[in-house]
């Protein structure tokens, strides 16, 4: 009898295991796997930026839902200001979305945070084809060690001038400053000064949070010149790069800049019709010829540094995944249609983003006359070096910057106090 029950028991909890092991699957599994075709599943997106660029996106969404009628996509899209105080909030809280923009920066400083998904298991799983069509110069901004954890859709920064402006002072309109020198020379040429006030600069450098207009000019004086070594050491206390802000500082007393802020909310100076030049964003060149006329708005890469390079500034933003998402295969479809060539085309036509992929090449082109310089700049275009100590560098080259336009300290001291500052910081000396 005793036999008989014991017998009963294993047939018992074998068959309990049984239906275990057939039943539906586990929460793990549901939460990382792909979820079953006739579950709904809801995406949250949040991408920076509104107005054109939500339309954009809004466009790519209701097409994904289309193709995919068993995912839901909610997007909030949130302005540039807020962004990444609210990405930074999520994240800490849980409730950060399955798929997110990312700016430049951004990523490159926080991505050892080990907070978003390595792209490359969905890319290699895939054998996604769409891999060897995106530029070499996209994948490796995207890249920390062996990881992808982020796509990008570029803007770059070619030179941008009124062409009225140049007639008006006696400067050809179809030649552009040739040289780094010669970008300063036509600062002051084109500066227009009233009553002893400048009501036109003659260049849009920011000098307030500008780091984006000094790497735009740093970068001419070689590949070998950053602002910052992988371990956060700073660079830019270094000869050339004083020396440029020296130039720099001069235009400003000179009253060839006028005092501006990088992300001021009325716009640039160039856009206000408040400076001759400027390195300007891809997305706001087709803006900008709107509001002037195409006629009266020229473009061309860089001028050429001492070594003949002219590298253009490339920022933008990535297309990164919550590596906590309950729906990655979700979320990588998502992403991987995002980057089809089609879709990344209309996305591109609509907000102004340089195209990622090669093979969009002609068709990008001919979206708008200055496509061409575009793309060409894009072939010799970098960001920002990946590092963790991006964040503090930034600070400490602003504040250095900005010291030196006021005249709170001459140039040299400005910048090498504030790098000395930063090393101890960071432990360096």
């Amino acid at each position: 009898m005793r036999k008989i029950k014991s017998l009963c028991l294993i047939s018992l909890v074998f068959s309990l295991l049984l239906l275990t092991a057939c039943g539906s699957p586990s929460s793990e599994t549901g939460s990382k796997g792909k979820s079953n075709e006739n579950e709904k599943v809801t995406l949250n997106v949040w991408f920076p930026g509104t107005g054109t660029v939500e339309t954009a996106v809004r466009d790519i969404l209701d097409k994904f839902e289309e193709e995919n009628p068993n995912i839901k996509v909610e997007l909030e899209a949130i302005p540039w200001g807020e962004y990444f105080q609210k990405l930074s909030v999520g994240y800490a809280g849980g409730t950060a979305p399955d798929v997110h923009g990312l700016g430049y920066g951004q990523l490159i400083f926080t991505v050892m945070q080990d907070q978003y998904m390595d792209l490359n298991q969905f890319i290699e799983k895939d054998n996604w084809e769409g891999k060897d069509d995106v530029f070499e110069s996209i994948l490796k901004a995207g890249q920390y060690k062996d990881g992808q954890y982020g796509l990008l859709f570029p803007e770059v920064r070619p030179l941008v001038w009124r062409k009225d402006f140049f007639e008006e002072v006696g400067l050809d309109p179809e030649q552009p400053p040739q040289t780094l020198d010669e970008v300063f020379e036509y600062a002051k040429k084109l500066k227009v000064v009233e009553n002893g006030e400048t009501t036109r600069a003659g260049i849009d450098i920011q000098t307030e949070n500008g780091e984006q207009s000094y790497f735009s000019l740093l970068m001419l004086l070689g590949q070998d010149i950053d602002i910052y070594e992988e371990n956060g050491n700073p660079r830019f206390d270094e000869s050339e790069s004083i020396e440029l802000v020296k130039k720099m500082v001069d235009l400003f007393n000179d009253g060839a800049i006028i005092p501006s802020h990088q992300q001021q909310l009325q716009g640039s100076n160039f856009e206000n019709d408040l400076a001759a030049m400027s390195f300007a964003s891809s997305p706001t060149i087709e803006t900008l010829a709107n509001a002037v006329g195409h006629d009266n708005i020229g473009w061309s890469l860089p001028p050429k540094g001492p070594n003949g390079d002219q590298t253009a500034l490339m920022l933008g933003t990535f297309l990164t995944m919550n590596k906590n998402t309950k729906h990655p295969e979700e979320s990588w479809e998502l992403i991987k249609f995002w980057f089809n060539a089609e879709n990344a085309l209309d996305f591109s036509k609509q907000t102004g983003f340089a195209v990622p992929l090669k093979s969009l090449e002609n068709d990008f082109k001919e979206l708008a006359p200055q496509n061409e310089i575009v793309f060409e700049a894009l072939m010799d275009a970098r960001g920002y070096s990946p590092t963790e100590h991006w964040s503090k560098n930034m600070d400490y080259l602003r504040l250095a910057l900005e010291e030196s336009y006021n005249g709170i300290r001459p140039v040299d001291e400005a910048f090498k106090e504030n790098a000395k500052l930063l090393r101890k910081e960071l432990g360096l000396e």
